[in-house]
């Protein structure tokens, strides 16, 4: 049995995953005192003992310095790019660079095995896997916030219409949990 593929990802109440100046200081551009993924334990240890693998956009990569000499992960994370790299292992985490977003879904799948695959980090990351019909739940940590601008999910579907059904809802201290089930037809 193979685990699933999930988007895990910080959002503000109107949908942005950053705010419209990201620096590799702030990757989160004016969001950064507002929306932190993990600034509620919600990556608890369910989550990270079912993380197999991780696909991470390049321009995250990039904005947060490839999460630096011993970044968080400890697992493989694939990062579809058109800026092909060798691979890169920093700490615990090997980084391998790939032409685009079904091919970083198909390794990270393999290389899982029976743990969950997340994609953590990437408006255009996360839109392409869905659009591709590659994603099998949503984790949206919902933040109270309007931020306006940024990087926008959900903002580039295309035409298909994705139906989804909640899982679970969990009202943290500062933020909204929700967990969605994607149903493929």
């Amino acid at each position: 049995m193979s685990g699933s593929v999930q988007i895990a990802l910080s959002m503000s109440l109107d949908g942005f995953i950053t705010g419209k100046d990201p620096t590799p200081e702030h990757p989160l551009g004016d969001a950064a005192d507002v929306i932190r993924p993990g600034g509620e334990r919600w990556m608890g240890d369910e989550t990270v003992n079912a993380m197999g693998s991780v696909v991470a956009g390049r321009t995250v990569y990039d904005h947060t310095d490839g999460w630096g000499d011993d970044p968080p992960f400890k697992v493989p994370v694939f990062v579809p790019t058109h800026r092909p790299r060798e691979v890169r292992v920093a700490g615990a985490t090997t980084f391998t660079f790939v032409p685009d977003v079904v091919t970083a879904v198909a390794m990270a799948k393999e290389a899982a095995g029976d743990r969950n695959v997340y994609l953590m980090g990437g408006a255009n990351t996360a839109n392409q896997a869905l659009r591709a019909g590659l994603v099998d739940e949503l984790i949206l940590h919902i933040e109270p916030v309007l931020l306006g601008a940024g990087a926008k999910l959900f903002a580039d579907l295309g035409e298909r219409r994705i139906r989804l059904e909640r899982s679970r809802v969990v009202e943290g201290e500062k933020s909204t949990h929700l967990w969605m089930r994607v149903l493929h037809d």
